[in-house]
């Protein structure tokens, strides 16, 4: 598998809360609630001018400049139920392909949500192991998707379940071994990667999945209270989280592909902005990338915009909104302030969400860049 090196298009395909700059509402629920408030025919064009305004051709020609090579594209896969939903993605992968970019297509939520949280558009349960017919509308999904995008030479792969949680080891093994027979039976080649249990970070079963070109996809926000700031006192390194220590964690996933022969794709891994002068975050993602390029790993930074300063990694692009259409700590901000502001400030919102209006984090892109 060649190296990939590349940025998440976070909250494009699957529209998650925080990088809207609000709280974490899971994506069907926001679109209900306009729904009430403006009909559905409103939905329908809030989507697709958020899709055409969040990211565009340009964006994926800045990535290119960056010296990246790769995207990993998260979708909800409700998209996929919409009118020509499959024709929509297959044009995004088209565009980025025409960019010189290869796509990793993420399947960030799956039928019935395979977690408990708001990205796999989840209101609490995790019913896609529970549903036997949530299964099957993701195997018939996965099936039409191989079957669209085996010839397409800039899909470098399929990541066909984000973060699974399950105690059901064995059912999770089973369902990934039917999705890879089903991408391999209808003829398509390119790479499956395999996430690990409780959010991609337990991967011992993949070694009972039977298949050709697979790899091994993990995710590391380690230590969480750092990079996720929910203790902004925390300071990187300390006598307990410093290079060493990653290295050692790393260093399992490490061995065990190597005993299985199976390349490493880091899919998510990132870490919120703090004070520019003190560097913390910088350090904490130089030390990670070295470790990364020392095994010789493929890695897609999460993420490629959002909001800035939220608790949660924050993206190359950041914006601080000045405009009201974010809103403030004073009151409702991100999703819960759209439903109103869309009332008479349509047009300022889907202006405000193009990249021109974010700040590029030049310190984070030079650290990248070093491990290109």
């Amino acid at each position: 598998m060649q190296q990939l090196r590349g940025l998440n298009l976070g909250g494009w395909l699957m529209m998650e809360g925080y990088i809207l700059g609000g709280r974490n509402i899971p994506e069907h629920l926001f679109k209900r609630e306009l729904a009430k408030l403006y009909g559905p025919d409103f939905v329908v064009e809030f989507t697709k001018r958020f899709r055409e305004s969040f990211i565009t051709d340009q964006d994926f020609a800045r990535i290119k400049k960056l010296g990246l090579n790769c995207v990993r594209l998260p979708f909800n896969y409700r998209l996929l139920e919409e009118h020509h939903g499959f024709e929509y993605l297959q044009n995004v992968v088209g565009r980025i392909g025409e960019a010189g970019l290869q796509v990793i297509l993420d399947m960030h939520a799956v039928p019935g949500s395979q977690n408990t949280d708001w990205h796999s558009d989840s209101e609490g349960q995790a019913l896609f192991w529970e549903n036997s017919a949530d299964r099957e509308k993701y195997f018939a999904l996965w099936q039409k998707l191989a079957q669209t995008f085996k010839n397409e030479v800039a899909l470098a792969g399929y990541d066909v379940m984000n973060e699974p949680v399950t105690k059901d080891v064995k059912l999770l093994t089973e369902v990934f071994q039917q999705v890879v027979e089903i991408i391999r039976g209808e003829g398509g080649r390119q790479t499956i990667f395999l996430e690990g249990d409780e959010w991609g970070t337990n991967i011992e079963f993949i070694k009972d999945i039977k298949g050709d070109n697979l790899a091994i996809s993990i995710h590391f926000y380690q230590p969480f209270n750092f990079v996720f700031n929910w203790l902004p006192a925390d300071k990187y390194p300390d006598e307990y989280w410093h290079k060493e220590k990653l290295r050692s964690m790393l260093k399992n996933y490490a061995d065990f592909a190597r005993q299985l022969k199976l390349p490493v794709l880091v899919g998510e891994f990132g870490v919120v902005s703090r004070c520019p002068c003190c560097g913390a975050e910088f350090q904490w993602v130089k030390d990670v990338l070295d470790i990364f390029q020392e095994f010789g790993w493929s890695w897609t930074y999460w993420t490629y915009k959002s909001i800035q300063g939220m608790k949660f990694p924050d993206g190359l692009y950041q914006l601080s909104d000045t405009t009201g259409i974010i809103g403030t700590p004073a009151h409702e901000t991100g999703l819960d302030n759209f439903y109103q502001l869309l009332k008479d400030r349509r047009e300022e919102f889907f202006r405000v969400w193009k990249t021109d209006n974010f700040k590029l984090n030049d310190k984070l892109v030079e650290i990248l860049k070093v491990n290109y």
